[in-house]
């Protein structure tokens, strides 16, 4: 079973230092625009931490004309071939979860390969992610 970061709605203050941690660790820049963990404010009162589910049957694949969306064997973690992919945004339209993004800096899709939940997890003040499988 891959693991997968799980996002605690009830815990979650919309305070985005997930967002600017992850841009950090990936882009070396603090850009929540460039991060693979986005955060919608006001969702039914709350705010919601949107983060890719690692679904069993991955829609985003199976949508991906370019096959740029592939699950590692080793992990189970569905990746994004930067080689691969074209920018399309078919993945998007169709990941259940709103958890996958065009990166503006080079026009890819982006998603969140866990990093085994640092930083965004490790940096959480209210511990409102959790690292589960």
């Amino acid at each position: 079973m891959a693991k997968k970061l799980v996002a605690v709605k009830e815990k979650c203050v919309g305070c985005r230092i997930c967002e600017l941690a992850c841009s950090l660790y990936l882009e070396d820049v603090f850009n929540p625009r460039r991060a693979r963990i986005k955060v919608e404010s006001g969702y039914n009162a709350l705010d919601l931490p949107h983060i890719c589910f690692q679904c069993d049957d991955a829609p985003c694949a199976s949508s991906c004309p370019e096959n740029a969306i592939v699950r590692e064997d080793e992990t189970g973690i569905w990746k994004v071939s930067k080689e691969k992919c074209i920018g399309c945004g078919d993945c998007l339209d169709v990941c259940p979860y709103d958890a996958i993004f065009i990166s503006p800096s080079d026009n890819i899709a982006i998603k969140c390969e866990l990093c085994e939940g640092l930083p965004c997890k490790e940096y959480c003040p209210n511990e409102a992610l959790l690292l589960e499988g």
